[in-house]
């Protein structure tokens, strides 16, 4: 793993775990408050005495019931009658009587008094018997009835207690199962954090590599490496796509350097060639003039001599008439001035270089493409006629013996404008298209291999960039681009 890749994997694990480590003290204080407080010795305590007390209440009922009866049977008169009359006033009157009753010394019942029904019966009642004797043999035998929701609510505090005591006996083990949960959760967010920023980091680091090597060859001077930027629209894939842009800007003006410096040194070669051809053509032409005088001087001279001497003439006033030509040609290329750009519209520009050029017009079928709109650019207007009029003359040429056609075309992609010029003719050849703006370099019979090369210069010393290829339905297109004027 590298230290990137380590750097963001860890801090990803950090981002990850330190919520849960804060959060494990929060979590551990809350367990001892609130289980603190459920299962305190004095809750646990209460919840075990409880028991008793409902035992101590229910025995005091018991006594009470006892006492209730004891004083029914005070007085109690053996009369079937009376006695019954006065068990009906009781379980009348007294809470919780629910039947009294007089047995005979024989056990047969003399008087027995039954509770009606009340609303509470719905809940239900618990028989607690209570016997009293009496003299002469007799007994009374009371029933008083106790709430069952009484004894349910004792069974309840019972299971609560046995609950109560368990639970404070596993206290420990609960606190310790909690930091164990907590404690898995803290490895397991580390872990799968962890595994996330390797998964991303491998990802970003491959990338970042791509673009250190990228660079890396850029500055050993290799401006033909590109990188993907791939579909994404992360910071990496912006970088790679503006090294791509940088790179091709490099390689751009480092190719414009380039073929400047090569044009400025061909210049000079043409200024010397011009100056050491143009030197001994004056005195041949002056000697084979002379030479021609002398001869026409002589009357009677051989009539063969003087023919072979008239055909060498044409021949010589021919070559150095060519040659006088290439001393120009030369010449012009050697002085070609620098340009000098200034604010122009370049559709108007072309409108313009087309209305003010008739040869053109009487040469070639000039087809116009309407303009897409203003196409402000910075310019020399002088140098850029000379462009349109060496690529218009090519176009002409390319369609020689037959009358030319000559298509142009402005437009606008983005920040740059473009001029298209366009014949029918053969074409360039793919395999030529990266010598055609070489200087010296011609396909012509007759070209001196310095109209393209001048072009191409003019454009470079205006921002612009110049390009060859193929015109849809045959023929060649030289496209010249130049940068939209702020």
């Amino acid at each position: 793993l590298s230290p990137f890749g380590a750097r963001l994997t860890a801090a990803l694990v950090a981002v990850a775990v330190l919520p849960l480590l804060v959060a494990l003290p929060a979590a551990r204080w809350l367990e001892e408050d609130n289980a603190g407080a459920w299962l305190a010795p004095r809750v646990a305590a209460r919840l075990a005495a409880e028991p008793a007390t409902y035992q101590a209440l229910f025995r005091a009922r018991k006594e009470l019931y006892a006492e209730q009866a004891r004083a029914l049977a005070r007085g109690l008169s053996l009369d079937p009658g009376a006695a019954r009359a006065r068990l009906e006033v009781a379980v009348a009157r007294v809470a919780h009587l629910r039947r009294a009753a007089l047995l005979g010394r024989d056990g047969a019942t003399v008087a027995e008094a039954v509770a009606p029904p009340g609303p509470d019966d719905e809940q239900g009642w618990r028989a607690v018997p209570v016997r009293v004797r009496l003299a002469g043999g007799a007994e009374l035998r009371c029933t008083f009835g106790v709430e069952a929701a009484f004894f349910a609510a004792l069974d309840e505090t019972r299971e609560l207690a046995e609950v109560a005591r368990g639970m404070e006996q596993t206290r420990a083990e609960v606190r310790r199962s909690i930091l164990l949960a907590f404690g898995g959760l803290v490895a397991l967010a580390a872990a799968i954090a962890a595994l996330l920023g390797h998964l991303l980091s491998r990802r970003t680091v491959a990338r970042l590599a791509l673009l250190a090597e990228a660079h890396r060859r850029v500055a050993e001077g290799d401006l033909s490496v590109r990188l993907d930027p791939g579909r994404g629209r992360d910071e990496v894939d912006a970088l790679a796509r503006g090294f791509n842009v940088m790179v091709e800007d490099v390689r751009a003006a480092r190719d414009r350097i380039v073929y400047l410096e090569k044009i400025s040194s061909w210049q000079e070669v043409a200024r010397r060639l011009a100056h050491e051809i143009k030197n001994p053509l004056t005195p041949i032409q002056l000697a084979f003039q002379q030479l021609q005088a002398r001869w026409g001087a002589r009357p009677g001279g051989d009539p063969a001599f003087g023919a072979l001497l008239g055909e060498v003439g044409a021949i010589v006033r021919q070559e150095i008439a060519t040659l006088q030509r290439l001393v120009e040609e030369f010449s012009a290329f050697a002085r070609l001035p620098d340009a000098r750009p200034a604010p122009a519209d370049l559709a108007a520009f072309v409108d313009d270089f087309v209305r003010t050029s008739p040869q053109l017009a009487a040469e070639a079928d000039v087809l116009r493409a309407p303009p897409p709109g203003p196409l402000p650019v910075a310019i020399d207007a002088e140098l850029m006629r000379r462009v349109l009029a060496n690529l218009a003359e090519n176009a002409v040429q390319a369609a020689r013996p037959a009358r030319a056609r000559v298509h142009l075309e402005t437009g606008r992609s983005g920040d740059r404008a473009s001029l298209t010029v366009a014949d029918e003719g053969p074409g360039v050849d793919a395999a030529l298209r990266e010598r055609i703006f070489d200087p010296y370099f011609t396909t012509k019979e007759a070209g001196t291999g310095l109209g393209l090369a001048i072009v191409k210069k003019i454009v470079l010393q205006q921002g612009g960039e110049i390009r060859v290829g193929d015109r849809p339905g045959g023929g060649a297109a030289f496209t010249i681009t130049l940068p939209i004027a702020g």
